[in-house]
């Protein structure tokens, strides 16, 4: 009822255990979600044993996105999401969905990105190349888009990645 005022929000936070298998509830989660562009940050919680009956389908974007735990926000969401920045904690993804992701970025996929953080125990150094290297050798490493306009620097830490993303001037 809030989103028919149309009203904006600073946060929301959806745990999405809670609307495993309740037909209401995947409801209301379709009916927030086509309203996210009125929300700045959403956090999406979720644990490791949500079963995958219930996937998230995104019909708008929030300006910015936390997915923390979740088996259900995959390749191909991350991929289709319009937010400007994406921090996706203990994610299930691990170096090929990674080297896929800079290639989409690289090429002008995620146009409105200015930061992703990906953690997750998937990414290796021994786990295959990313934009052929490793792992390891991504930190510090600036990259652009195919058309030259955006340079992304890459930082490695752990098992986490973080590219920050800025114009060319």
């Amino acid at each position: 009822m809030l989103f028919d005022l149309r009203m904006e929000f600073k946060t929301i936070i959806i745990e999405l255990n809670e609307l495993n298998g309740s037909e209401d509830r995947i409801l209301l989660w379709n009916q927030i979600s086509n309203k996210l562009e009125l929300v700045e940050d959403l956090v999406i919680l979720s644990g490791f044993y949500l079963i995958r009956s219930f996937t998230p389908v995104f019909a708008s974007w929030p300006q910015k996105i936390s997915i923390m735990d979740s088996v259900v926000f995959t390749l191909e969401s991350l991929l289709a999401c319009t937010c400007t920045t994406i921090t996706h904690m203990r994610s299930h993804m691990g170096n090929k969905d990674l080297d896929v992701i800079l290639k989409n970025w690289k090429a002008g996929g995620l146009p409105n990105l200015k930061c992703l953080r990906l953690d997750s125990l998937m990414i290796t150094d021994d786990g295959g190349h990313i934009l052929g290297t490793t792992f390891r050798e991504l930190n510090g490493t600036v990259i652009q888009t195919d058309d030259g306009s955006k340079k992304a620097t890459i930082k490695i830490y752990a098992q986490s990645i973080e590219m920050s993303i800025t114009p060319f001037k």
